[in-house]
């Protein structure tokens, strides 16, 4: 007989590539109880759906950040125990394999290393036979305009997924097209909650300073050898990875991991250098999708920082190494020592400087090398249902370190930017 250790407390409790999984090992438990004659919890524990407060399908702006909470009536014969412990709601795997594409944050902190994005029962209370249960989290909108689902089913407190499968469904609208380049914090914050217990998309996991090891992305992240991870997690949530983007910022990569692998670097150069950020003194001024430094040694020099990790929202972390999703950000929660708050501006730039200049009867335009993979547009105006194209642009050359394109000036007024797919 094969053990089978469903322990929501282990860290790993129903996660990606899980709810398959989860819901095979739940039938052929199921099955073996039916045999035995004794069903147990699996037949006691059953829900209906009462309400929701976003109904599918309502038009969001980009960047909108909104709540949504589920009710719940308890229908089955057990009583749902409150906590991260007890009966929580927990994300299910969307289309794309992965889970998360709105960036969900529940309103409580975990004390325990966890891998899934869940809510807890809101009251803090048990629910008994014949009572309703509400389940609540925040969500931000994309940069992107389209149609973004998040799935969930509720999860016992023995790790068996019951009850109806709900969703959060938002139709994005198109945003002011002078800012689509801009700093994706739904997309950031769902990179941090489809890999905090996993080994980022590019392969890598740092298992001390100066050296790591490649494994498959996506799968668990190493239980020993943490090591020091951390600030390459950040830099794929905050970055433009190029197999899938997290914020988009241009985060240069310095070693054969994407990205920079040093919390001080990362933030002091690649961050705030670069006008990207800022530091800030209260969790009042931060965003989800923002940075927190750590130093363990009480010193309070921003430029001596041990450890980074990225900011959620709701007061919550995410973080390599030592792999944890939706603890603490307090000083004295899951990390204790001199914390150091960073605030990425909204407006910063995830697209090169599009610089042009006439020269005779042509226009000249310029943009750094450092960006690769964009493409020159053009438009006759710039409404938000505007048609870009690349249709009749030369390809561009470098020279030194610029891409430049050189086109022939139109009669009529155009409009160009860049955009990377």
């Amino acid at each position: 007989m094969i053990p089978l250790s469903l322990q929501k407390t282990a860290g790993f409790e129903n996660h990606r590539p899980g709810a398959a999984v989860s819901r095979l090992v739940s039938a052929c438990l199921l099955a073996l109880g039916m045999l035995a004659g004794s069903m147990g919890a699996l037949a006691g524990d059953s829900a209906v759906l009462i309400s929701q407060t976003v109904t599918n399908g309502t038009p969001v702006m980009p960047r909108t950040v909104f709540t949504q909470t589920w009710t719940f009536a308890n229908v089955g014969t057990t009583t749902w125990s409150p906590t991260f412990s007890g009966y929580t709601l927990n994300i299910l795997t969307n289309n794309n394999g992965l889970n998360d594409c709105l960036g969900g944050v529940p309103t409580t902190n975990k004390t325990y290393q966890s891998a899934t994005l869940s809510a807890c029962i809101d009251s803090g209370q048990s629910v008994a036979r014949g009572e309703p249960a509400t389940f609540t989290m925040s969500f931000i909108a994309p940069e992107a305009s389209g149609s973004y689902t998040d799935r969930f089913e509720l999860n016992s407190a023995s790790s068996f997924f019951f009850g109806p499968t709900v969703t959060v469904q938002v139709v994005v609208l198109p945003g002011d097209p002078t800012n689509y380049n801009v700093y994706d914090r739904a997309r950031a914050v769902s990179y941090a909650n489809n890999y905090s217990g996993y080994v980022n998309i590019d392969g890598y996991f740092w298992t001390n300073g100066s050296s790591y090891g490649t494994f498959p992305p996506g799968s668990p992240a190493p239980a020993s050898g943490l090591g020091d991870d951390c600030a390459h997690f950040v830099s794929c949530c905050i970055g433009s990875e190029p197999s899938l983007w997290g914020g988009g910022l241009n985060i240069p990569t310095r070693d054969v991991t994407y990205g920079e692998p040093g919390a001080g670097h990362l933030v002091n150069q690649c961050l705030i250098g670069q006008g990207y950020a800022v530091e800030v003194f209260s969790l009042t001024n931060m965003s989800p999708g923002d940075v927190v430094g750590w130093n363990w040694e009480g010193d309070t020099n921003i430029l001596d920082l041990d450890h980074v990790t990225f900011y959620l929202g709701n007061g919550l972390l995410a973080s390599h190494s030592g792999s944890a999703l939706e603890v603490s950000a307090s000083t004295n929660g899951w990390y204790n020592g001199v914390r150091h708050l960073i605030h990425i501006f909204d407006n910063a730039p995830t697209a090169p400087i599009l610089a042009s200049r006439k020269a005779g009867n042509n226009l000249v335009m310029t943009w750094h090398t450092n960006w690769s993979g964009y493409t020159l547009q053009w438009s006759t105006n710039l409404s938000a249902r505007t048609a870009w194209t690349s249709s009749g642009l030369k390809s561009p050359v470098t020279v030194g370190t610029n891409s430049v394109l050189t086109n022939t000036l139109s009669s009529k007024a155009l409009f160009y930017r860049l955009l990377r797919p």
